[in-house]
């Protein structure tokens, strides 16, 4: 498995990290991690986040000079810095020549921020990677302790409708499941609507794992944001269509908006 992670160095994008090398150890990946330095911004190689000192402070490691360690774990690291005017298209240049199987990144509920990210760098880059994408609210704690390293996921919120179908989302959910090693908690397949409308899904068995079918009426982003709350979900994961077969366009599509406003990371998967 493949993992990208673009940081801007700030806060926020260092929640993501933590989240997609956690990922990285329980699949035995490589990641990548990319900052695009811009203007007059001096970026030094140092200064990206440090995956062998957070894995011994994880007790997976001895030391932040355990390499022996890091190469059993079967972790691959590549760290990048560019210098670009456009951090969108210098990822999804780099991206174009080095393939991604999972994106992990910061993005902002509210305008404003930090650096690049505070322009709407998240869903274009989702857009144009046309990975899934798991995006990680830049002032929230996600479902991952950063001091232990342990992951939390117990309730996963999946909206569920014909169009685009959610046999991909929720077959993304059950891989998570299964690789973050979460013995137990439960699903909630939500569909915004009548019940006539609302499509039969069958989930594979998952030992341990409870699967519950809610409908609701109401205007689809408001409704999965107000159930994602009411259940106090760890992670939404949602399928995703567009013209170009991810999002379909920089703003104001479901999938964005939902993104901008959950409490909780958002796993978006293309249909």
């Amino acid at each position: 498995m493949r993992i990208f992670h673009p940081t801007d160095l700030g806060a926020g994008s260092t929640t993501a990290f933590l989240h997609a090398l956690r990922i990285a150890v329980d699949t035995r990946a490589a990641i990548t991690i990319m900052h695009v330095a811009q203007g007059d911004e001096q970026a030094e190689w140092t200064e990206l986040p440090g995956v062998r000192s957070t894995l011994a402070k994880w007790g997976l490691v001895e030391n932040a000079q355990d390499m022996e360690g890091l190469k059993q774990l079967g972790v691959g690291v590549r760290k990048v810095i560019m210098d670009a005017g456009d951090p969108v298209g210098a990822c999804l240049d780099y991206l174009e020549e080095h393939p991604t199987d999972l994106v992990v990144m910061a993005a902002h509920q509210q305008e404003g921020g930090r650096r690049w990210f505070k322009r709407n760098v998240a869903t274009p880059l989702a857009r144009g990677a046309g990975e899934p994408t798991l995006f990680i609210p830049y002032e929230g704690k996600g479902f991952l302790d950063p001091v232990s390293g342990r992951v939390n996921i117990r309730r996963i919120l999946v909206p569920v409708c014909m169009d685009p179908h959610p046999k991909a989302a929720l077959e993304m959910a059950c891989r998570t499941i299964t690789a973050l090693h979460q013995q137990e908690g439960t699903i909630t397949l939500l569909h915004v609507g009548e019940e006539a409308t609302s499509p039969h899904i069958e989930l594979p068995p998952l030992p341990g794992w409870k699967v519950e079918r809610i409908v609701r009426p109401g205007e689809i982003v408001d409704t999965i944001v107000h159930m994602a709350e009411a259940i106090g979900a760890d992670m939404l994961v949602m399928a995703t269509k567009g013209r170009d077969g991810f999002l379909d366009a920089l703003r104001g599509t479901q999938t964005e908006q939902v993104v901008r406003r959950a409490d909780c990371p958002v796993l978006a998967v293309p249909a």
